[in-house]
């Protein structure tokens, strides 16, 4: 069966699970990230703060940081322990 998560408004560019595969995170064109409970589905959390379009992202070994680089030249490092909890 086919799941569609919407809601990026550009093409998604960037893909990444988190270690224990509970978590989704969606880049995009829109210079955006978007966080997802994969059992859910839902989305949990954007996060803003590139003026480019998302390269590349990946989470930390424990889950509970985010590495974001962007068509900018920015690389962020987003906390997620209090997101993912």
């Amino acid at each position: 069966m086919d799941h569609i998560l919407k809601g990026h408004t550009k093409n998604v560019s960037a893909v990444a699970f988190s270690p224990d595969s509970r978590f989704l995170a969606s880049g995009s064109a829109d210079n955006s990230i978007r966080l997802w409970n994969v059992d859910t589905e839902k989305h949990i959390i954007t996060l803003i703060g590139h003026t480019g379009p998302i390269k590349s992202i990946k989470f930390s070994s424990d889950g509970k940081t985010l590495a974001s680089c962007s068509m900018d030249g920015t690389i962020f490092l987003w906390n997620l322990a209090s997101t993912t909890n």
